[in-house]
Parts: structure tokens; sequence; C-alpha cells
């Protein structure tokens, strides 16, 4: 088994919005074992490290070797990063602070995002590439938080959708995994927590397209 190694970096508390410490998290832990997997698959299937098409503008930590293949395709693998709590400044913009658990979950590792089916069907699981990357998904998370503000609705945090395009976020006061309709509140609850949720999918190889 591809161990990625989750104890060089600083991570979360369980206490509500505040900034990593030294232990490792069960939404971390879960993290780590989910890539694991899909590494593994990626050995077992493609007998290499997971693959992504090259782009000369789009680089990355988790690039393992930037030279493409005659497919125009370059190995990486997920890295982890040296990151408190990148969302800080959103916290501030929105007053509110984010479940530890979606701290977390973006924060940890520089990652594509992953595709996985779980009982539901087939989901596209949001990382984070770059620093651009990053940036692009605060602005996102952003507007999605004041419109949840602006119609009134429990304040939720997407790290992924459906298949048909239903969007799933934690529920930034219970740290419930939920469904949603863009626009509209949440509808089911498909997890009760984010190491739930993570544990009970199955990584695949198919390309993201987030």
């Amino acid at each position: 088994m591809t161990k990625i190694d989750p104890s060089s970096c600083s991570h979360s508390t369980s206490s509500h919005g505040e900034t990593p410490s030294n232990e490792p998290t069960l939404t971390i832990e879960a993290l780590e074992r989910l890539l694991t997997r899909f590494v593994d698959l990626s050995h077992k299937l493609d007998l290499s490290l997971p693959k992504i098409e090259y782009d000369k503008d789009w680089t990355s930590k988790c690039i393992v070797d930037a030279s493409p293949n005659e497919n125009g395709l370059i190995e990486w693998k997920p890295t982890i990063r040296q990151a408190d709590n990148i969302f800080s400044h959103l916290e501030s913009a929105l007053d509110v602070k984010f479940h530890p658990d979606v701290l977390n979950f973006y924060g940890y590792y520089w990652s594509d995002g992953i595709v996985v089916s779980h009982d539901l069907g087939e989901m596209s699981l949001i990382q984070i590439w770059n620093t651009e990357d990053e940036e692009m998904l605060k602005q996102n998370l952003l507007g999605h938080a004041f419109a949840k503000k602006k119609n009134k609705l429990p304040l939720t945090l997407f790290i992924g959708c459906t298949l048909d395009d239903e969007v799933i976020a934690i529920d930034n006061s219970t740290g419930q995994i939920v469904l949603e309709k863009a626009g509209f509140s949440a509808h089911k609850v498909i997890a009760n927590s984010m190491s739930e949720f993570l544990n009970h999918l199955t990584p695949t190889l198919k390309p993201y397209n987030g």
C-alpha cells in the first residue's frame, strides 16, 4: 500500500473554528485513507501514479514528473501542505467561524479533485491543486455563503457535486454532510460527519472535471 504520510504537518483541533494543532483529526485520517486508496488504485490498474493532462500554465507541488508522456499526461500525487486556516479572511468577511472539518478537508493536501463512488452514485470531490485554484475556490465559497445569507438559509460549504449537479456540502453548524440544490436549503443528510462520509467512498480513476 502506498502510504500518504500525514504526520509531518499541523492540523485543526476538534474545537469549532480553531486553527490547526499537532493531532490528526478523524477527517484528516479519513481523507488520508481515501487518497491512499486512490493512489493504490492507480498503481494497481495503471502501474503508475495518477496522471493528469499537462498544462505548463497550471503547475502544482503535486506534480512528480513534469515531462509529459506520449499522450500528453504527467504523473502526480496528493502532497501534504503546510497550511493553517486557509479560510481566515473568508471567516472575517462573513463574520463566522468555519467548521473545522472543512478547514481540514481543504487545507491538508495539495491535490487534484477525484471522482468517487458512493451508495447514491458517482460524485466529484473538490481539492486544491495550487494557489490560483485556492483563490478561485475562496471566491466561489464566498459567493455561495453570501447567497445563503441573503436568502436567510443555514450556512453550508460545498465540497463537491453529484453527477446530476446536486451540491455536496457540509452543514457549518452540525458538521453533517448534506445534499442541496443550488440556491435552496439542504434536502438530505447523507452522513453525520465528514469522516463518516469519506470512509464510505470508493475512489475511481475517472478524470476529474471540476
